[in-house]
Order: C-alpha cells, then sequence, then structure tokens
C-alpha cells in the first residue's frame, strides 16, 4: 500500500469512464473521485480517507474491494493513535 495526500473528487455518481476521471484530475487535480463523502462533506468539515479498489473507468470491479478497506481502515487507526 501507498498513502497519497491531497483532493479527492466527490460527486453523486459512480465514475464508469476514463475520459470523465481524466478531465476530473486534469480540471481539480484529483488524486481519486468516490461518491460516499459526497454529502458528508456538504455538511460539516471531515477528512476522508479511501482505500481505492478500482481505476475508475469501464474495467471496474469490486476484487480490490476488501483490500483497500482493510488498508484505508488500518490508516486511520494508526493516525487516531497518534
Amino acid at each position: 500500500p501507498q498513502i497519497h495526500y491531497g483532493l479527492i473528487a466527490s460527486g453523486n455518481q459512480v465514475i464508469k469512464n476514463k475520459k470523465t476521471r481524466d478531465k476530473l484530475r486534469r480540471q481539480y487535480n484529483a488524486l481519486c473521485v468516490e461518491i460516499e463523502a459526497a454529502g458528508i462533506m456538504n455538511a460539516i468539515p471531515c477528512l476522508v480517507i479511501r482505500g481505492i479498489c478500482n481505476y475508475a473507468d469501464s474495467r471496474k470491479d469490486k476484487s480490490w474491494q476488501c483490500y483497500a478497506a482493510v488498508t484505508a481502515a488500518a490508516y486511520m487507526k494508526i493516525l487516531l493513535s497518534v
């Protein structure tokens, strides 16, 4: 696993298109895109920690989802213990 710090593009729809993903990357310098935290971030200031499990393109599948979630949770546990 690698840790990256930066902007996460968040919205209300799953991105499965390479062109859309790349546009968000160029326009906002976003490291990744996600949908789960969009509503929370609009309501309160928060820190979002993501485990990335796909490339947000047409090859999207869930085969790495569990590993990504466990890795993100492990990082959060370390962060909270500091």
